[in-house]
């Protein structure tokens, strides 16, 4: 009982500050009550890396995704105040927001379901784990190690749709039309062209330029097989 409260706290945070954040961004002002203050970025980061914890050890799949609100700021998140700097300090709370946002779809997407597969193609998971990798411009984190881990995941991610999951439980069958979509998602956010520039990046021993080459050998397969 006290955990499944505590699990419902830590979303209401999560889905509070989210829609703080979206409200402030798009200029609207904060009507938030005194009783439900926004959590800070190092409450918020908190509460996140909680819900990851819980994703990961308590299999928090389907509870996630019952609460679509909670999907949609986890997602929300994983861009929050991307190439806006202020100090250090703040810099780094704001990146450790946008990892354990990230952290928590990873889980789902590792541990989920064919119907939690869906539901983070419907929130846009193809595009948010784009932006990872998508580091051209300052369009995303100029890390090598978040390069690395967001090719690794869309690759994992399609090789999944593509040829369904035989590895571990949950079991799946292929899902093509998730894939498509997807890939779609990844064409909007200009995410092949970055593939194609990370295969020459020499970073992490050479990883990222493998990672980068095993991506896009999933995509253009695929791809020609269908047409």
């Amino acid at each position: 009982m006290q955990q499944e409260q505590e699990f419902y706290e830590t979303a209401r945070a999560i889905v509070s500050f989210t829609d703080s954040y979206t409200q402030n961004k798009q200029g609207k002002q904060n009507e938030q009550s005194d009783s439900e203050p926004t959590p800070s970025l190092v409450e918020i980061s908190a509460y996140l890396e909680n819900l990851s914890n819980k994703i990961w050890k308590n299999n928090r799949c389907k509870q996630v995704i019952q609460i679509p609100k909670l999907l949609r700021s986890l997602s929300a998140l994983v861009t929050f105040r991307l190439a806006i700097h202020i100090d250090l300090d703040v810099d780094n709370q704001r990146l450790e927001v946008r990892h354990w946002s990230r952290q928590c779809l990873i889980y789902i997407q590792v541990f989920g379901d064919e119907q939690d597969q869906s539901e983070l193609v419907n929130n846009g998971y193809g595009r948010v784990t784009s932006i990872t990798f998508c580091s051209a411009g300052g369009k995303g984190e100029e890390q090598d190690e978040e390069i690395l881990n967001g090719l690794i995941r869309i690759y994992d991610f399609l090789r999944a749709l593509h040829e369904g999951r035989n590895e571990w439980k949950p079991y799946f069958q292929t899902l093509p039309l998730l894939a498509r979509r997807t890939e779609e998602q990844m064409e909007e956010e200009g995410a092949n062209e970055e593939i194609d520039a990370q295969m020459n990046n020499n970073g992490y021993g050479s990883n990222i330029m493998f990672n980068a080459n095993s991506a896009r050998a999933m995509t253009l397969n695929h791809f020609i097989r269908r047409n």
